[in-house]
């Protein structure tokens, strides 16, 4: 009797022990835990699982499982360690309440990984996350709000490009690894302007790194046109021209494979119109320009020649831009 008086005392005293721990657990304990283990869903693979139980509906309604699932795979992919240290968690409340707005989670690798956290800031992880039924979610807002940018500049985009069906367009864009600097690549590409009266003045282009398996590992925004001056000559693509561009890239992870072929598209035109006369004008203006830098003895010969090459590269395209002018007018 009193051996089982004393086991009853036993598990008596073990379920209170355990049962203690259970409730000591704070609302810090239980963000850190649920971030920590939103990362290691994401490093796993647990995409979708992530999309549908971890996010909040307020950002799932923002942000669609293929939007999800690239910007996972663009900061994220290759870059969550073994082991994640979190640290303190912020937690932010209502004044008036005491309720939970919010709380911040910051976290970084332990390990080989976190010996190079310092010098790779990509290897440094914050995450906002909010309390949903009872439960944590979460729930960026600045990538909401990025996001939001884009969808708004792509419809703005598409309306534009609408009205030039078929008639601007990027092609023949590569990537070319820097042997000599690890994570660089230099990017090369054409657009062709194949209007009557819009002057290009600002384009922004979106390119996209993948790796063996075909999937997006990296992502980077470029201008390869702006409406600046170069020697007194504008550098907007006009009616009917080309534009030939090379432009570094940086920052691309090692698990890129340059033999996967790039995504592309135009993230931003801006564009004004232009008069047949104002165009006629304008070209005899840049070749008068052309001309004075390509005789300019102050100019650097490198770049002089550079440049002429270019030039001659985007004349040579008059014969595409004319192919789609044809293809158009054949529709």
């Amino acid at each position: 009797m009193k051996k089982c008086f004393l086991l009853l005392s036993f598990l008596t005293f073990t379920a209170m022990f355990f049962s203690s721990c259970t409730k000591s657990k704070t609302v810090v304990d239980e963000v850190n835990e649920f971030a920590q283990n939103y990362m290691y869903d994401i490093r796993d693979g647990k995409i979708q699982e992530v999309y549908d139980n971890k996010l909040s509906s307020k950002m799932k309604e923002a942000v669609t499982i293929d939007d999800f699932k690239e910007r996972v795979s663009s900061i994220y992919k290759g870059k969550i360690g073994k082991e994640l240290r979190v640290g303190y968690a912020q937690i932010e409340k209502e004044k008036s309440t005491g309720d939970i707005n919010y709380a911040i989670v910051r976290m970084q690798n332990m390990g080989r990984m976190g010996k190079v956290m310092d010098a790779d800031k990509t290897l440094q992880f914050t995450l906002r996350c909010v309390i949903e039924n009872g439960q944590w979610k979460i729930e960026q807002e600045d990538y909401m709000a990025e996001l939001k940018a884009e969808k708004e500049e792509k419809e703005r985009l598409n309306s534009l490009l609408k009205n030039y069906s078929g008639l601007i367009k990027i092609e023949e864009m590569t990537a070319e690894p820097n042997k000599e600097r690890e994570g660089w690549a230099t990017v090369k590409g054409t657009i062709l302007n194949g209007s009557e009266d819009l002057d290009m003045v600002k384009v922004g282009i979106k390119v996209k790194f993948k790796d063996k398996d075909g999937e997006i590992i990296y992502g980077a925004k470029f201008f390869p046109v702006l409406d600046v001056r170069y020697e007194g000559l504008r550098t907007s693509i006009l009616p009917g021209h080309a534009k030939v561009f090379e432009v570094p890239i940086n920052e691309i992870p090692e698990t890129w494979d340059p033999t996967q072929p790039l995504d592309y598209s135009f993230y931003l035109v801006d564009g004004v119109g232009m008069t047949k006369e104002e165009l006629e004008a304008e070209i005899k203006d840049r070749a008068k320009i052309q001309k004075e830098i390509e005789d300019s003895k102050r100019a650097d010969e490198d770049a002089r020649k550079q440049l002429k090459e270019m030039w001659e590269r985007e004349k040579k395209l008059k014969d595409k831009i004319k192919a789609l002018k044809s293809n158009e007018n054949g529709k």
